[in-house]
């Protein structure tokens, strides 16, 4: 009726078709029974094998029909019982991880909860049990700082006590690969930096609490975020000049040299600028020293290039009073009314 391609003996020879079974029943002179005929052929195919049986008449000299029971895709029945089994296993696999990260948890916070400040130096100093063997320190001020960074496993830390930072602490920083300022976000916690860096103490880098806030008042998670964030001192540093330097703008004149700022990047162009912020010349930057001084009503300077000393002596002499430039080079003396910055201390406004 069809083509060889559907011949089940030769489907049988290339494992298209497996193996036929055949469960028969015998009862009152009539055989009944299932016939299995497996199948890894298409769908298409497939249902004409199923219908090709069903019009069987005689099995030998018997007659005999056939009907469809059911076709069962057993690939989605074994793909139900792998993702059932997939289940069950990411199951336990997670209780077990739960109760591993568990103990893990609960072995940190033991050793964590089982350190506590220890006296360090001639001084004395609070400190954590490993302020000498680590290789590298943490400086905060006072003993509560100390309980407060124990508490979260840090154990490599030793406090100024106060101001008068002992000659001790400022040679232990010396020996240590990397060590950090945690100070508060007050006065008092901007003179211990000064005092550390004013006795050539090793500070790499810069953490600082919350402005008008103490270390000792911050939640463990804050704390530790902070830490995280420090800065090297010398971007530290760099920014505390600069967020100083633009207290002495008004937020309109801040606005305003973000704009221009914006306006000439990357194009090595200068801008002067009147008292009103009207733009009065545009000049190439390798012009812009000779042609300074063609004009007497500058205020404002900002340029894609280099602040040099030469470029500043002759803006102070010119009576312009702000001066923004990508990158501030070698000054060996400040114009006292003259304020230099550098186009990204703009960004660190928050007005």
């Amino acid at each position: 009726m069809f083509d060889e391609t559907l011949d089940l003996k030769k489907l049988q020879k290339s494992g298209r078709v497996g193996r036929i079974d055949v469960d028969l029943k015998a009862e009152n002179n009539k055989t009944t029974g299932i016939a299995t005929v497996p199948s890894s052929l298409d769908q298409a195919t497939t249902a004409l094998i199923a219908a090709s049986i069903e019009s069987i008449e005689k099995v030998g000299p018997y007659n005999a029909s056939f009907s469809l029971v059911e076709i069962e895709d057993f690939r989605e029945k074994k793909r139900k019982e792998i993702l059932k089994r997939a289940q069950e296993i990411m199951v336990k696999w997670k209780a077990v991880r739960k109760t591993e990260e568990s103990k893990a948890l609960s072995t940190v916070m033991e050793k964590a909860e089982s350190a506590k400040p220890v006296s360090w130096g001639p001084d004395e100093l609070p400190a954590g049990p490993e302020v000498d063997s680590s290789e590298e320190l943490i400086v905060v001020e006072g003993r509560a700082d100390v309980a407060l960074l124990l508490s979260i496993g840090i154990k490599n830390i030793v406090a100024t006590n106060g101001v008068n930072i002992s000659q001790s602490l400022v040679e232990l920083t010396k020996t240590k690969k990397k060590v950090t300022a945690f100070v508060d976000g007050d006065r008092v916690g901007e003179m211990i930096l000064k005092e550390l860096l004013r006795l050539n103490a090793k500070i790499d880098y810069v953490a600082v609490a919350p402005k008008g806030k103490e270390v000792e008042e911050l939640s463990p998670s804050e704390a530790l975020e902070l830490l995280n964030k420090a800065l090297p001192l010398q971007e530290y540093l760099s920014a505390t000049t600069s967020q100083k330097k633009l207290l002495q703008l008004s937020k309109e004149q801040i606005m305003l040299l973000k704009e221009k700022v914006a306006q000439i990047k990357g194009k090595l162009t200068s801008l002067l600028l009147d008292e009103n912020g009207n733009v009065i010349e545009e000049i190439p930057i390798g012009e812009l020293y000779e042609k300074l001084d063609q004009h007497d009503n500058v205020k404002y300077l900002v340029f894609d290039g280099v602040v040099t000393q030469r470029l500043l002596d002759k803006s102070a002499s010119l009576g312009i009073q702000v001066v923004v430039g990508e990158r501030i080079g070698k000054i060996e003396k400040q114009p006292e009314k003259l304020l230099v910055l550098r186009s990204e201390d703009l960004q660190l406004s928050e007005q």
